[in-house]
């Protein structure tokens, strides 16, 4: 019907006025083409009055049954609903000529009859469940779901009406709202037809969670993989930091120079301009390296040679120190053979450091002191 109004209103629709004026603003050449080009359309549109009739056959079905406006949600009105009225003897009247009807395989007589029923007298939730029937066998689902809503708003263990609302969401495609629906009523009435449909919705339920259950894999290997990637991004960062610091300390961790051996800018005291001959070779040991990259060993060396000279006092005490003075001990066996037994610049004598404990280790000088036996008794 739809499809018939559209038509007739095309064939008496006039040019419209914007159309007109936009045509007058064409040059003779185009507005020729254009007037032409409209002319045809109105022709073919003439000649299409004569098929008119076989349109709607043509539309009114759709591959699965239900006819187009059904499927869009737009089907015909739904039949009347109960408004008012009293008249119970002849509802039940109407009634019976309607089952009889429906048994006899007139669903659209039964359909009619059912709805005269209706707006004759309150109807009883049979009554609506039994139009709804005759709905949903037309290939009227939606219209069986609002009678079945109706039903089921009366009476809400209903089996009839929520078995045909049911077999109704499953002809729509709801699924889950069938599987509800079906097994509502099969727990309150069972019935064959209806156990049929119930395995058909469970099954497409199943492959309904199956498909979600492969989504939310996919979602979580996504995660994971995200994870995976953010981690392993951490972890490379962590190693590139860590590599870098070690570099500075590697090449930076001298602070500008060891004070009183010149690596930077010379060795006060008698090697200007950098460390002569094999003293170089200090920065090759590994051993070495890793004991002067230690905060702690090159805090106390810049200490032990602040003011340009070495404290005794402080050295002696950072040899007792269990981190500092291997590493002064280490130094002292590199540097001392280099030095021709001493320090340069750092009054060292030959021998190094001497002892963790003292700074000679030697008691040769010790003749030179009195013995406090020989001294005179004073009293």
């Amino acid at each position: 019907a739809s499809i018939h109004l559209s038509l007739k209103a095309t064939m008496t629709i006039a040019t419209p006025n914007a159309v007109t004026d936009a045509i007058s603003k064409l040059d003779a050449t185009d507005r020729e083409a254009v007037e032409s080009f409209i002319d045809e359309l109105k022709a073919t549109i003439a000649d299409l009055k004569g098929e008119e009739d076989d349109i709607p056959a043509a539309a009114e079905e759709s591959a699965d049954g239900f006819s187009n406006d059904e499927e869009a949600g737009d089907e015909e009105p739904f039949p009347p609903m109960y408004v008012s009225g009293d008249d119970f003897e002849k509802a039940a009247d109407l009634k019976m000529a309607a089952n009889d009807l429906k048994s006899n395989g007139d669903l659209e007589g039964a359909l009619s009859k059912y709805s005269e029923a209706v707006q004759a007298a309150e109807p009883s939730a049979l009554l609506y469940a039994n139009r709804a029937d005759c709905l949903l066998k037309l290939g009227r689902p939606r219209a069986a779901v609002n009678d079945c809503d109706a039903a089921l708003g009366m009476n809400p263990d209903s089996a009839k009406a929520l078995r045909i609302r049911g077999t109704a969401y499953k002809d729509m495609g709801k699924y889950e709202e069938a599987l509800k629906d079906l097994s509502a009523s099969q727990a309150i009435d069972y019935n064959d037809s209806a156990a049929e449909a119930l395995k058909f919705c469970t099954e497409k339920h199943m492959e309904h969670e199956k498909e979600l259950a492969k989504k939310r894999n996919e979602e979580k290997d996504k995660l994971r993989k995200k994870a995976e990637e953010i981690k392993k991004a951490q972890e490379e960062a962590k190693r590139e930091a860590a590599a870098s610091a070690s570099a500075r300390a590697s090449a930076g961790g001298m602070g500008g120079g060891m004070p009183g051996f010149g690596a930077g800018g010379g060795m006060p005291g008698g090697m200007p301009g950098g460390m002569p001959g094999g003293l170089g070779g200090l920065m090759n040991d590994p051993e070495l390296m890793a004991a002067l990259s230690n905060p702690k060993v090159m805090a106390a060396m810049q200490g032990m040679m602040s003011g340009g000279a070495p404290d005794m006092a402080k050295i002696q005490e950072l040899m007792s120190d269990p981190e500092v003075g291997p590493a002064m001990q280490k130094l002292m066996e590199k540097v001392g053979p280099m030095m021709g037994g001493g320090m340069p610049g750092a009054g060292m004598p030959g021998g190094g450091f001497g002892g963790a404990g003292g700074m000679g280790g030697d008691d040769s000088d010790d003749d030179d002191m009195p013995d406090l036996d020989d001294l005179p008794d004073l009293e």
